[in-house]
């Protein structure tokens, strides 16, 4: 699907809640529920109408915490995550202001280990937070392709505010995403792509704290090569940044939360789409090294992304 819309979200969050424990001044609300960086060139172009799955699955394994300003937090901290997260989309033929009418379901399954000095945590391979998004508007034009959607999250995942690693994040989530991809030439071969998300949030559980409103944006250049009629390579230079746009609800010093300690987090890197067209089935491999973090884990990580379109 070399036209790919598609977001993921609910990669579980993934900093304790138990920092509290050994530092009362320097942890944000962790985690969020759009993990920015899984969506690279023509990331804000839907493909066509029918059926489309993806199977997004992501290697992350930070050793550095950032605090407030962007420092390193003293200490032995190791989070190790696999997410594989499933999507299923289908764009409709239905036209609405011109434009193509999808929806789509995201299930994510997450495996991931925490440790910080001596509070350890686990789970194995289960279900995170589902997302729903009933509501998207696809566009297509000579020279660009632009997007709008709705989803919600909806807090399904294991969650407990004295378990580092749960798979949930244990509030609810609402998300508008913006996005437009220009052309460079008639033939679509060059592009340049941003894509936007907007989050906000309900209360958390166990800690009756609501988390700050989180803005993202993804970004990328890419370029098609047909090498005949069945395969189509496309190389392409990505980025990604990530800002918490509001302060949390309110501290709760338990917990490590402090409500004016946001969080951002930025990345760049580059991928590559292989496309086998008999079959309609593409791989894309994506690389990205994160910098500029503040009250977050900072590391490099790796996207391999499935799609079939049917």
């Amino acid at each position: 699907m070399a036209r790919n819309k598609h977001r993921w979200s609910a990669l579980a969050g993934c900093l304790a809640m138990l920092l509290g424990m050994c530092s009362s001044t320097w942890a944000a609300t962790p985690g969020s529920h759009y993990n920015y960086g899984v969506e690279g060139v023509l990331g804000a172009t839907a493909p066509p109408p029918g059926w489309h799955y993806r199977m997004y699955n992501l290697w992350y394994n930070p050793n550095e915490y950032k605090d407030n300003s962007g420092n390193t937090v003293p200490g032995n901290f190791d989070l190790n995550v696999f997410a594989s997260v499933q999507r299923l989309i289908h764009v409709t033929d239905i036209k609405i202001l011109g434009a193509d009418f999808l929806y789509d379901f995201v299930v994510p399954l997450i495996d991931q280990e925490f440790t910080f000095g001596p509070v350890s945590d686990s789970h194995s391979f289960t279900v995170g937070d589902i997302e729903i998004e009933p509501f998207g508007l696809a566009w297509h034009r000579p020279r660009w392709d632009a997007i709008v959607a709705l989803a919600v999250i909806i807090p399904t995942g294991h969650f407990e505010g004295n378990e580092p690693a749960s798979p949930g994040l244990g509030y609810w989530s609402g998300r508008l995403t913006l996005g437009g991809t220009y052309y460079f030439d008639d033939q679509k071969t060059w592009s340049a792509s941003v894509l936007t998300r907007t989050l906000i949030h309900s209360e958390q559980e166990d800690t009756n704290v609501t988390p700050g409103s989180e803005f993202v944006a993804e970004y990328a250049v890419g370029k098609e090569f047909m090498v005949n009629n069945t395969w189509m390579f496309r190389p392409g230079l990505t980025g990604a940044s990530y800002w918490q746009i509001s302060d949390d609800s309110e501290d709760n010093l338990a917990y490590g939360i402090i409500a004016d300690h946001r969080k951002q987090a930025h990345a760049i890197g580059a991928e590559i789409n292989v496309f086998y067209l008999p079959l309609l089935f593409q791989v894309n491999l994506r690389y990205l090294q994160e910098y500029g973090v503040e009250n977050g884990p900072e590391e490099a990580r790796f996207i391999a992304t499935l799609t079939k379109s049917f």
